[in-house]
Order: structure tokens, then C-alpha cells, then sequence
């Protein structure tokens, strides 16, 4: 069984708001933001790591979104907070990839689909025999 590790946390926002791009480390930002994160993810036997991206909103944003544009706000891949705390968010991160493991990395992957967008999630790939297809086809064309 595979378990997930975090290997890197960004979290970016506007620098026009907030006067940067990217933070890292705890900083008061007030009540109001709405900030992306990715969670770089991979195992501890492997140097590699893939994206999962989620958003970080406050309660008084999500309030400006409804009225900006009053429909349904679904609550997958963000997370909630009443400030912004990097540890926090790490912390809780740290949680959720405690709980799952899989055989695979694409299972495991799937298990953190309420929490997170995979980079690869809805990605499909050819088989060998459809990739040669397509180059002979391609051929053809010439």
C-alpha cells in the first residue's frame, strides 16, 4: 500500500491585493480574500509529486461571491477559513492525506477528490496501439 505525503505547499493570490503573489508563511491579510493553493503530493519513495489545487476563501468573501452572482456555490476543493495560517492549512492537508492509502497512485489520487483537483483528473491517455494509429494516420495525411 502507498500512502500520500505533502512535499510543497503554494498558495498564491492577486499582488495587486495583496502586494504579492505568492505566500509563504502566516501573514494578516484580513477577513476578505479569496486565495489559490496547490498541495504538491507524491509518496516518500519517489521524488516525484503531482498538483492538487484548491481555494481558500473566508466566510465574508463567500458572501460577496453569492451576491455578485447569487447561484449555488459548491463547497468541493475549498477550503473555508476565518484567517489566513499557513500552518493551519498544512496541518489540515497533513490530516486528510493520513487517512487514505491505496495500491495505486491513480486510486490514491481518486480518494482526495472531495478535497482537492488532480492535475491529471479527466486526463486520458492512448494506448500504444491507438498512438501508432494516430501517427500512421497522420502519414496517410502527408
Amino acid at each position: 500500500m502507498i500512502k500520500a505525503i505533502l512535499k510543497d505547499l503554494i498558495i498564491t493570490g492577486n499582488p495587486n491585493i495583496y502586494g504579492k503573489l505568492q505566500f509563504t508563511e502566516t501573514e494578516d491579510i484580513g477577513d476578505d480574500f479569496y486565495l489559490s493553493g496547490t498541495a504538491c503530493i507524491g509518496t516518500e519513495d519517489t521524488d516525484g509529486e503531482d498538483n492538487f489545487d484548491f481555494g481558500i476563501i473566508t466566510p465574508k468573501a463567500l458572501a460577496k461571491e453569492l451576491k455578485k452572482n447569487p447561484k449555488v456555490i459548491l463547497g468541493k476543493h475549498y477550503f473555508i477559513v476565518d484567517k489566513f495560517d499557513i500552518e493551519a492549512i498544512t496541518q489540515i492537508i497533513n490530516e486528510i492525506l493520513s487517512e487514505y492509502q491505496a495500491e495505486t497512485w491513480e486510486e490514491l489520487a481518486a480518494m482526495l477528490r472531495p478535497y482537492f483537483r488532480w492535475e491529471y483528473e479527466n486526463t486520458t491517455y492512448l494506448t500504444e496501439q491507438e498512438l501508432f494509429e494516430m501517427i500512421r494516420k497522420e502519414k496517410n495525411r502527408e
